[in-house]
């Protein structure tokens, strides 16, 4: 009886804790959203291009739109643009965001491994995809536009651009946009080595439950 409720318990913590040879990569995404993460590192893209950026094929930084060729800036909403620092307060993106065009790549390295990653995806495309590797080069797992639910993606107004967090049980050390028809515009990436706290929280609660359930089976 001692070895069935123990079966139990660990199933229930099986449940809460996604297995690491699922690659878990998991993600939300919010209009007018912020980072949930306490002082994620910011890459924007105002100034010189940021070290841990290469850019391949038709992939570029850029202002404003080019309906002609299909790109258009994030559109800020929220305290967006006061939390990033950019403008307009609400509206189309007026500083540099990064394009990736049909078969192009953005690709961002890091030296130190990280589990979480935010960017503003702007006017997101069912053909837009993220995906995240290891430092040995393995994928780790992709998260495409299609994902995005309909309700916050797609169209260039404010219910076009996510802003969207990805977390990784597995620490990736590079990710790659890329998509298959133009374009893949996004801006305002963040990154760093923990998790939201609502997923820590999770861990403990139940680490919580499992501990007080083994003290009453002993007491027992």
């Amino acid at each position: 009886m001692k070895t069935n409720n123990l079966t139990i318990l660990i199933s229930i913590v099986a449940l809460a804790i996604p297995s690491v040879t699922e690659a878990a990569v998991s993600f939300t995404a919010t209009v007018g959203g912020v980072p949930t993460v306490s002082s994620p590192t910011l890459a924007n893209f105002n100034g010189a291009q940021p070290a841990i950026l290469t850019l391949g094929g038709t992939a570029f930084i850029t202002t404003g739109p080019n309906f002609s060729v299909a790109y258009v800036p994030p559109y800020f909403s929220g305290s967006q643009a006061a939390y990033f620092g950019e403008a307009p307060t609400l509206g189309l993106d007026t500083t540099p965001y990064v394009v990736v065009e049909a078969n192009a790549t953005a690709t961002f390295n890091f030296s130190t491994p990280e589990k979480y990653f935010g960017l503003m995806w702007g006017s997101v495309d069912a053909n837009n995809s993220l995906s995240f590797y290891d430092s040995a080069n393995n994928l780790l797992g992709t998260v495409t536009g299609s994902q995005i639910p309909a309700s916050v993606g797609g169209g260039t107004g404010a219910q076009g651009t996510s802003f969207v967090e990805v977390t990784s049980i597995t620490a990736f050390s590079k990710v790659v946009a890329t998509c298959t028809i133009n374009s893949f515009e996004f801006d305002d990436v963040v990154y760093a080595q923990t998790v939201p706290e609502p997923a820590s929280g999770l861990l403990l609660g139940v680490g919580l439950i499992g501990l007080k359930y083994i003290s009453r089976r002993k007491s027992a």
